[in-house]
């Protein structure tokens, strides 16, 4: 019998006026080997389906990873990654047809793949960790989009993301109250940081911030068990 644990959440989407415009579902599984992402995201503003999978080794680093984008005018979006040592290879499809294949050069292994989920971009924080607090430190990575909701259709690129931490705080949320690790993100130099909160231990999202668009996020529902197969 294998044992895995697993974190099943949900995630609202809130306008700056507070009403919902979507959300995101995702379960995070700890498996023998390293840890698995599942994320589905419904973006009612941006009129967007994305449904997300993300493979990582027992260091949270990216093995592999899948991402869909689904239009409401019906336009189709799909990419898989494949990271090696010193490259990122991404095939694509755009309403069924194959695009080009990409390789990204890396220096080393990638240590992050951004597809956008917002569990996914919590992700970070076990690259960044807690050392020296206050300051943004870079960590190489390589994205489907570009873009404030990722709705853009690619190419995949390399950037590099800037993250801080600012400290631990309690942090209460619909989904309860817990030890939270505190971070801010800046995707681009001229975009404003976001302000992150994560579980303290395994980096589940609890909140997120963001005044570019002037959106909040917030962990609504959280389920944590033990699986056993």
């Amino acid at each position: 019998m294998i044992a895995a644990q697993s974190v099943a959440g949900r995630i609202a989407y809130r306008d700056a006026q507070g009403q919902d415009i979507g959300h995101e579902t995702f379960e995070l599984l700890t498996l023998p080997g390293g840890h698995l992402l599942r994320a589905w995201c419904e973006l009612a503003d941006a009129g967007l389906w994305r449904e997300v999978s993300l493979a990582m080794d027992e260091s949270w680093r990216p093995r592999d990873g899948a991402c869909r984008l689904w239009h409401a005018d019906g336009r189709q979006h799909a990419m898989a990654f494949r990271i090696e040592d010193t490259a990122v290879h991404v095939g694509a499809l755009r309403d069924g047809m194959a695009l080009a294949p990409q390789r990204i050069s890396t220096t080393g292994r990638l240590p992050y793949l951004g597809l956008h989920p917002l569990m996914g971009d919590a992700l970070i924080v076990h690259e960044r960790g807690q050392h020296e607090p206050g300051r943004f430190l870079p960590i190489p990575a390589v994205t489907n989009a570009v873009s404030p909701d990722g709705e853009s259709e690619g190419p995949a690129q390399a950037m590099v993301i800037e993250a801080a931490y600012m400290g631990p705080v309690d942090r209460s949320v619909a989904a309860g109250r817990f030890a939270s690790w505190h971070y801010r993100l800046r995707w681009r130099d001229d975009w404003p940081a976001a302000d992150l909160w994560v579980r303290q231990g395994d980096g589940v999202f609890l909140a997120m911030t963001w005044s570019l668009t002037g959106h909040s996020y917030e962990l609504v529902d959280l389920h944590d068990e033990t699986k056993v197969i």
